[in-house]
């Protein structure tokens, strides 16, 4: 695809309204609760949001008063961090691990590579036992009961035996109805290239004001004011540059459009995750139209596919769904909550809330990331950047923090498996390129919700 200038504009856009969204100019606090009491108070953010596609940001009126940090107690885990399986190929290091699974005798097998890929079978101990050849970028996999595998990429589903043998492979049902839907994604993509034109050029103004603001008349400046001024200086610099690659571009050409459209196409035909049962697979990814997330159901032959849940909200390309006899379970990460349906996608319970002084619910900035669920019906969530691990009955419960693994902070997946025991939890670090295995202490005893 080409990387014309009008594309390059739109992701320099993109990516400084994210940064502004997510916590912005470099003196503020980590999203990280602190784990250590804190020494000092540490300087205020500047927060600025985008609402209904403009950049909003909040004028400095005066010096806002600091707070100081919140200190979390990290309760003492029932497991521990022993070991780590390392994926990756050294003779190959294009082939890096995109999720994982676990099959009934608890082997690990890791979906790998960007298309066509491998998928990578690992004893409990980590010693690789076997690699699976697949045509396609395996964004997702799940085992069932039987041992048949499925996984999904590249718009794709496949149905593999338990030697990793391609059995079926057809289109995922989503991919379909994004083809069909190209014309309305094109309109949407000549609305979002006005949109974030004239949010550019609103927005020379507006940091122009802000850094008169921080200067003011006859102020002696503070190391924070100088601080603000300088990153202010920087993102107007940025916005500068791409208002100039707007005049330049002036209207988009029909095959820039189309670039845009392609990419777009692409990230709605991503899988974020899927999970198999005794009759059906449940598969996560992008909302047809608009933004958000749905899950769709199909039978064990890719057949019979329908949407039955629609709306969910997530972020960093990530919604995880996973299932057992009582029905699917969602972590909505932005949200910060799980949801629990029926497997018509009727609600049944959804539990969490954002918290940053506990453990009970999720702290960062979306989680829980990733769930897995027990032999016992019970939930276990995963927390990207945090690194928690936790444990919840089906019904919501808090029961027990599983314990905080050592990985690289970030918004990703970080999927989780348990072992049919309960004895050994997996959970995958994306940066490293490996899977972090926990295993139950010694002393430790295992709470009911009853």
């Amino acid at each position: 695809m080409r990387d014309s200038h009008l594309t390059h504009w739109m992701r320099q856009s993109v990516f400084l309204g994210c940064c502004f969204s997510l916590a912005v100019i470099s003196v503020g606090e980590a999203a990280e609760p602190k784990i250590t009491s804190p020494l000092k108070a540490k300087p205020v953010q500047v927060k600025i949001q985008v609402q209904n596609g403009q950049v909003v940001v909040p004028l400095i009126s005066k010096q806002a008063t600091p707070k100081k940090a919140e200190s979390v107690k990290v309760p003492e885990g029932t497991h521990k961090q022993i070991a780590v399986i390392e994926v990756g190929s050294k003779l190959n290091p294009g082939m890096r691990i995109n999720t994982f699974c676990m099959d009934k005798a608890g082997n690990l097998l890791a979906a790998c590579g960007s298309g066509p890929g491998e998928i990578r079978v690992f004893n409990p101990d980590g010693q690789l036992l076997e690699t699976w050849n697949v045509p396609i970028s395996p964004e997702a996999i799940n085992v069932d009961q039987d041992g048949t595998v499925y996984v999904a990429g590249s718009g794709k589903l496949l149905k593999l035996d338990s030697k990793g043998k391609v059995l079926m492979t057809k289109d995922a049902p989503h991919a379909k109805a994004v083809k069909e839907g190209n014309a309305k994604l094109r309109d949407q993509v000549v609305q979002q290239m006005k949109t974030r034109s004239t949010s550019v050029v609103s927005m020379i103004p507006r940091l122009e004001k802000m850094i008169q603001q921080v200067k003011g008349k006859n102020k002696t400046l503070t190391e924070l004011d100088k601080k603000r001024i300088l990153s202010y200086e920087r993102i107007l610099e940025q916005y500068k540059k791409m208002e100039l690659t707007a005049k330049k571009s002036k209207q988009p050409t029909e095959q820039q459009i189309d670039d845009q459209v392609a990419a777009m196409s692409k990230r709605k035909l991503r899988v974020s995750s899927l999970s198999a049962n005794e009759k059906e697979i449940f598969i996560a990814c992008s909302a047809i139209q608009g933004y958000g997330y749905e899950v769709w159901r199909t039978d064990k032959n890719f057949d019979n596919p329908s949407v039955i849940v629609k709306g969910l909200r997530g972020c960093c390309g990530q919604m995880d769904v996973q299932c057992n006899n009582d029905g699917i379970f969602v972590a909505e990460n932005s949200r910060h909550r799980v949801n629990h349906y029926d497997r018509d996608g009727k609600l049944i319970k959804h539990w969490g809330n954002r918290d940053r002084k506990g453990v009970e619910g999720f702290g960062s900035c979306c989680n829980p990331m990733n769930v897995a669920v027990g032999r016992a019906g019970e939930v276990y969530t995963a927390e990207s950047n945090l690194g928690y691990i936790k444990r919840y009955s089906a019904d919501g419960k808090y029961l027990d923090f599983v314990g905080k693994v050592k990985l690289v902070p970030g918004c990703k997946n970080v999927s989780i498996m348990v072992s049919p025991d309960g004895d050994r939890v997996y959970m995958m670090d994306l940066t490293r390129n490996h899977i972090i295995v926990m295993a139950r202490k010694p002393t430790a005893t295992v709470s009911t919700g009853k």
